[in-house]
């Protein structure tokens, strides 16, 4: 069998592609249109990859703690999964619950009104009393210190800290 007669090369004339090419027209003359097959195998393949990536990296959860920047956590071996908790922040020497940031006086009542709207939103329902604590790993006792006892005051009893699992 000759190379130009092989099934290939048969099967590659018979296509769209192939009859309007350049280089052998089957139509007789010089044609500037291109009709081509799109081949949606590649694509699907490349959606189902990207889907399927989507789906692994995606979080039921959410993002719960943003981590601000020269910020380390403190890491630990064993550690829970997040809840969604009222979360204090202790960054630069700034106290902010809830992303808003409290001076240290103001601590009690605010850990106070924090119970009182989860009354308000929840009626009936026993208060947790969990709390959240996110701080730098090199954070000073004395900074930590005051938010453990205002929150204690407050009402709360499960503190929680913020923490990298190993």
């Amino acid at each position: 069998m000759l190379a130009s007669q092989s099934v290939l090369h048969e099967t590659a004339l018979q296509t769209v592609v192939g009859s309007q090419s350049y280089i052998h027209p089957k139509h007789g003359k010089w044609s500037r249109v291109l009709a081509a097959d799109l081949l949606l195998t590649a694509l699907i393949d490349a959606f189902s990859i990207l889907v399927i990536f989507l789906l692994m990296s995606f979080s039921s959860t959410g993002d719960m703690l943003f981590i601000g920047k020269g910020q380390e956590l403190p890491k630990a071996s064993l550690a829970e999964s997040l809840e969604r908790n009222p979360v204090v922040k202790l960054q630069d020497g700034k106290i902010y619950l809830e992303e808003k940031e409290v001076g240290v006086e103001a601590l009690v009542e605010s850990f106070l009104a924090l119970r009182k709207q989860f009354k308000e939103t929840h009626p009936g329902a026993e208060y947790p009393g969990i709390l959240m604590i996110q701080g730098d790993r090199r954070l000073k006792y004395e900074e930590l210190n005051q938010v453990i006892l205002a929150a204690s005051h407050a009402g709360f009893s499960d503190i929680r800290f913020a923490v990298l699992m190993k």
